[in-house]
C-alpha cells in the first residue's frame, strides 16, 4: 500500500463515521423537538397547505392564515380541511410550500386553530414517519402548555 493511501485511508474512514454521526444527531435533535411539540399542543397532523392569505391587524401585527388539507389526524379532532393563524411583525413574508409537513397546533375554547411559534412545523421525514406508527398520541400524557 502506498504512502499515501495510509494517509488518506484514516481520513477518508474518520470522516465518513463522522458524517454517520452528525445524521445521528440531527435525527435525535429533530425527534426531540417533535417530540416536545406534541406534548405541548393539542393537535397534530401531516397537512398540505393549500393557500395562505393575510391581514394587518390593529395591534400592529400581521395575521397569516394558512389553509391546508389535512393528510393524517394524529393528535385531536380528525379534519379533512383546517385553517389556523399566527401573528407575525407588519411587512413579514408567509411562507408557502405545499410540500406535506406535520403540524402541531394549539386550539382556543371557540375551536380556532392557532400556530404556537417556532418549533411546530417540521418536514415530513422518516424518522418522524417511524415515531408516529410505534405511538398513539392521543393516549400520550401532555400538558398543552404552548396554548396556556
Amino acid at each position: 500500500m502506498s504512502i499515501s493511501i495510509k494517509i488518506i485511508l484514516p481520513f477518508l474512514i474518520s470522516f465518513g463515521l463522522s458524517v454517520q454521526a452528525f445524521a445521528k444527531t440531527k435525527e435525535s435533535i429533530e425527534l426531540n423537538g417533535f417530540k416536545n411539540a406534541v406534548e405541548n399542543t393539542q393537535y397534530v397532523a401531516k397537512v398540505k397547505i393549500t393557500k395562505i392569505e393575510t391581514f394587518n391587524e390593529d395591534n400592529g401585527l400581521d395575521k397569516h392564515v394558512y389553509f391546508a388539507k389535512v393528510l393524517a389526524t394524529f393528535k385531536g379532532k380528525e379534519l379533512e380541511q383546517i385553517n389556523y393563524h399566527m401573528f407575525v411583525e407588519r411587512g413579514e413574508d408567509a411562507v408557502f410550500n405545499s410540500t406535506p409537513v406535520y403540524v402541531a397546533l394549539c386550539v382556543d375554547s371557540e375551536g380556532t386553530y392557532c400556530w404556537p411559534g417556532t418549533g411546530s412545523q417540521f418536514a415530513a421525514t422518516p424518522v418522524l414517519k417511524a415515531w408516529l406508527i410505534k405511538n398513539n398520541l392521543n393516549d400520550m400524557d401532555s400538558t398543552e402548555s404552548w396554548c396556556n
